[in-house]
This record gives C-alpha cells, structure tokens and sequence, in this order.
C-alpha cells in the first residue's frame, strides 16, 4: 500500500452531496501512525464546495490509482490495463491548531519535494483550512 500511495499524486475524494456524490481530485500528504491508523491530510480555502459537505456530514470515500500500463492483444476481447489503487472511506476533521497545521502540511510537502525542511509561520497556515481524514476501511487492489 506505501508504495502505491508513494507513486500517487492525487487522491479523489467523495462526499455526500444528497442524490449524487460529489468528487474532487486534491493533491495529499499520508502517515500511517506506529498502531497503523493510516491518515490523509489535504488542504484547501476555508470556503467551498468541499469544506462544505464535510460540515454538512464528515464521512467520506477516497480512491487513488497508479502504474497504469494496457496491456494488449491480437484480440480486442483479451486487451488489459494493469493498474494498483487504494479505495476507502474515513471520517475528516479539521485541523484548527497552528501548530497541528504546520506539521501536516510539512508532510504534504515531504511527499512532492523529499528531505527539504519547510517553515511555516502562522500567518502562512492561517487563510487556509487543512482536512485529516483518519481512515476507517481501505482495499488494495493491484491488476
């Protein structure tokens, strides 16, 4: 699962919107904690669709895939994609503490630019709103 997340830029999040479910690809940090609670961290504005439904209900799903490569055929019908991907569901908080705010999103940024120390200073964290997603179930898939 490490490398799959590792090998992924983008994590597509679902929320309940009423009849249909409301999908955004955001970019994300991970840690998986020392008794293996794995937790995303995403951030954004304070206002907008996204922030909104979380309010409005803080259960959510998430799918991430990569490796893709086709695999073909001299038949149409035997044609494959192999791929590997991690779908869930958790419950997304926010995280409201400078400090708290600062740390997950240092680990967003080790995710894209690896061993680079990022400061931070309140006023950086304070126009944005940063989400922690605890996962309550996930599947790995490889194909």
């Amino acid at each position: 699962m490490i490398d799959i997340l590792d090998h992924t830029d983008v994590i597509c999040l679902a929320m309940n919107n009423g009849d249909f479910p409301y999908i955004i690809p955001v970019n994300f940090g991970y840690e998986l904690t020392s008794d293996n609670q794995l937790i995303f961290y995403i951030h954004g504005a304070k206002v907008g669709t996204k922030v909104e439904l979380i309010r409005q209900n803080p259960l959510v799903s998430f799918e991430l895939d990569t490796k893709h490569q086709l695999i073909t055929n001299e038949k149409a019908c035997k044609y494959s994609f192999d791929y590997a991907s991690v779908i869930g569901n958790g419950f997304a908080t926010f995280i409201e503490e400078p400090s708290a705010k600062m740390a997950a999103l240092q680990l967003m940024m080790n995710k894209f630019a690896f061993n680079k120390a990022f400061f931070f200073t309140e006023g950086d964290v304070k126009p944005i709103i940063v989400i922690k997603i605890e996962v309550h179930a996930y599947m790995v898939r490889k194909h």
